[in-house]
């Protein structure tokens, strides 16, 4: 794990957990510019970076460090959490751990249900779409879209392509029969969840992440896939987040 911080420590703070397949950079970086007035840290995930581009991602243990971080060099508060995709999954994780205070918690796309034999197939797509753009081939538009949302390439230039076959294989184990923890419900702060409306599962996560916190707003981008607004608007969606985060 790696951590890149920008801005004064002494700002309100703000970790970001990108997404898999993806890097923090390509995710996050974009909003920088609008977000100068917080301490802004950006979590690169193993296996996901040229800091240590052979580490094995875990998710568990991703989680484990983060908590960490948190707790020795935050003094285990965090004003904002922000989780994109399985940065979402990890995101509530570490809300029901309960070992550190979190204020605000955004969730863009996260993925909080049990999926089943899907997994596979979305570890197949992945390694087959990751291996594909490695070699400098085009990924199936059916593959994409089915996946990702109709003519959605923002998630191809997001895409990290020295990503390993296991590192995936590592990410939808744990997914495969995810459970949202049922103390979930105890986090009482507000949480604002994010989602195209062309993406199936986090669609299904907000159903079954409603149940557990009923303050939670959720706001749908309309004809967009998995990580659309967040590449390909980076100032409008630097915007809807300082307003939640006030």
């Amino acid at each position: 794990m790696n951590y890149i911080t920008y801005g004064k420590r002494e700002n309100k703070s703000l970790l970001f957990i990108h997404g898999l397949a993806s890097t923090a950079a390509l995710c996050f970086e974009p909003l920088l510019p609008y977000l100068k007035d917080y301490y802004v840290i950006l979590c690169e995930l193993d296996g996901h970076c040229g800091v240590k581009p052979d580490d094995v991602f875990s998710m568990k243990r991703s989680i484990d460090d983060i908590e960490n971080y948190i707790k020795t060099e935050l003094d285990g508060e965090i004003y904002g959490l922000c989780g994109f995709s399985i940065g979402g999954t990890m995101a509530v994780e570490l809300l029901c751990r309960k070992n550190i205070s979190v204020q605000r918690v955004v969730l863009d796309a996260p993925i909080t249900i049990d999926m089943g034999p899907m997994a596979w197939l979305y570890a197949l797509a992945f390694t087959v779409g990751t291996g594909r753009i490695r070699k400098g081939k085009r990924i199936p538009k059916c593959l994409l879209d089915s996946v990702m949302g109709k003519d959605n390439n923002s998630v191809i230039e997001m895409m990290y392509p020295d990503i390993t076959k296991k590192t995936i294989k590592n990410a939808f184990k744990y997914l495969h029969h995810y459970m949202i923890p049922r103390n979930l419900s105890d986090f009482s702060k507000p949480v604002l969840l994010l989602r195209g409306s062309l993406e199936p599962l986090p669609s299904k996560s907000e159903e079954k992440l409603r149940e557990y916190l009923p303050q939670m707003s959720v706001e749908v981008f309309e004809g967009m896939g998995h990580g659309q607004f967040l590449h390909e608007r980076p100032e409008e969606y630097a915007k809807k987040l300082r307003a939640f985060l006030l």
